[in-house]
């Protein structure tokens, strides 16, 4: 049996648009690729835009791009492409999206790029430095390190490499940075620490969080976060690239001064384990720290202050100021007659933002925390997972609350009944027992995270996401104000 007109409809070829793009040295490929409706397209070939390097070599964000190797840049992606000897790019459109994208080349000396890699190399020298120090002066402490045995009396903790605290206006590039600092540095061969002091953008983790990760892998390329996102987690499933192990404290909050004290009080206790990891990791120290941090301008005291105190916690002994001449030279005044407990300087370095840094709009990032909700759960286009869609009793759970509005004397959490509020709400579950009291809670490190997805207030029950299997257990969860509750994972 046939169809009349049926044989008259002209199959629909696919968009695509695809074109070659020759770069020169110290060129840029600029690119920003809209974020979907939903995610979770079933049409993975209009999955994004993908990318292969004909010839020569690029970069993203100091990880390099393998020849002939075709990468799939996914919606949400904000990046560049960066060659410093000179590229031919293949770019492929498929499924027509409204890519926005240019080519910008500069003179070598006046790429932003230049002072990037120079800091580089600076930082490498500061890293050999304490390499060769370390083991000139310090081989007992080594020896006892290695045969996990604190440092003895007399023997003195080596100086670490360079602890470097990125800060800057919005919109300047300061996590680009952070990345390119960390992905240069693991390419020689060294092991750095990564912080991150922003809850606004997550490190390896949901936002909201603020943690440190050691990245001393290859970081993935392809990445709509660049190497930072949850993908690269071994909560995310099978990876292309080694996974990092993040250790995440959750603040709860969009941005640090909605509860400055917290925010000191988790920037001390993550400094204090980041020095844990110093002494038990001789290649960690000696390749040393970025800090990546919120955004302060000129002029904001009180964000200085709290650059100072993060400066303090994690005994950093370079500031790098990006794209503020005056910041710059506020923050050299501050620190000027400063010095760690190395007895270092406090070096104040300025640079020039690149002209591709941008701010990112509200509805960008609120589409941004949303996917990465989702990736969280679900995986990306390249791996899908499989969330458990669990059920309890309002008995079996211990959900704990920060207060909505912080005041002075106020308890760090409270405990709190299951709502109806709570649907479609992200908790943390935090690795603590119900039975500790709610500052061991509050500033203990996450184990991961649950998505309330109904409440049934009759019969007492809820039933929720997890990305594994079985019972929390005695594992308290933390409901704060941030990530706010943007869609229905179940929809």
């Amino acid at each position: 049996m046939s169809i009349p007109g049926l044989g008259q409809i002209a199959p629909q070829a696919p968009t695509t648009t695809q074109r070659t793009i020759n770069l020169r040295p110290f060129g840029e490929w600029r690119f920003s690729i809209p974020h979907q409706h939903s995610t979770f397209s079933s049409n993975s070939s209009a999955a994004g835009v993908t990318v292969r390097l004909a010839a020569g070599t690029a970069e993203r964000d100091g990880t390099e791009l393998a020849p002939n190797c075709v990468y799939t840049f996914l919606p949400g992606t904000k990046s560049k492409l960066f060659t410093d000897q000179g590229c031919t790019l293949e770019i492929n459109n498929t499924g027509g999206y409204p890519l926005e994208d240019r080519v910008v080349e500069h003179p070598p000396e006046q790429s932003p790029m230049l002072s990037y890699l120079n800091l580089h190399f600076g930082l490498q020298d500061h890293e050999r430095a304490a390499a060769a120090q370390a083991q000139q002066q310090h081989p007992t402490y080594h020896q006892q390190q290695q045969q996990g045995r604190g440092a003895g009396p007399g023997v003195a903790r080596p100086k670490p490499g360079p602890r470097v605290l990125i800060c800057g206006p919005p919109g300047v590039g300061k996590t680009s940075l952070a990345k390119l600092l960390a992905a240069l540095a693991t390419r020689m061969g060294s092991q750095p620490m990564v912080a991150n002091l922003n809850p606004t953008d997550g490190l390896l983790c949901l936002p909201g969080t603020l943690g440190a990760a050691v990245f001393g892998t290859l970081m993935d390329v392809e990445d709509p976060a660049g190497g930072f996102g949850v993908t690269n987690t071994p909560i995310s499933g099978p990876s292309a690239v080694p996974v990092k192990n993040p250790l995440t404290f959750y603040f709860g909050h969009e941005k640090m001064e909605d509860d400055l004290d917290m925010w000191r009080q988790m920037t001390e206790r993550l400094a204090v384990l980041v020095r844990r990891k110093f002494e038990r990791n001789r290649d960690v120290r000696v390749a040393g720290l970025l800090i990546d941090t919120a955004p302060v301008e000129a002029g904001d005291k009180e964000g200085q202050k709290l650059l100072g105190w993060a400066v303090r916690q994690f005994d950093a002994n370079f500031v790098v100021v990006l794209g503020s001449e005056q910041l710059k030279t506020e923050l050299g005044q501050r620190f000027a007659s400063e010095k760690t407990s190395f007895e270092e300087p406090i070096t104040v370095l300025g640079l020039d933002k690149s002209d591709g840094a941008v701010q990112i709009d509200k509805a960008w990032r609120q589409k941004s925390t949303e996917t990465a909700i989702k990736e969280y759960f679900f995986g990306g286009i390249k791996a899908r997972l499989s969330p458990f869609t669990q059920s309890a009793s309002f008995d079996e759970l211990v959900v704990f609350k920060a207060p909505d509005e912080p005041y002075e004397g106020a308890p760090v959490l409270e405990r709190v009944e299951i709502t109806p509020e709570m649907a479609h709400w992200t908790l943390a579950v935090m690795i603590a027992s119900v039975t500790d009291s709610p500052q061991a809670i509050r500033f203990s490190s996450v184990l991961g995270f649950i998505v309330i997805a109904d409440v049934d207030q009759e019969r007492r029950r809820v039933k929720f996401l997890s990305p594994v299997s079985g019972r929390l257990g005695n594992h308290p969860l933390i409901w704060g104000r941030w990530p706010e509750p943007y869609l229905n994972l179940l929809a």
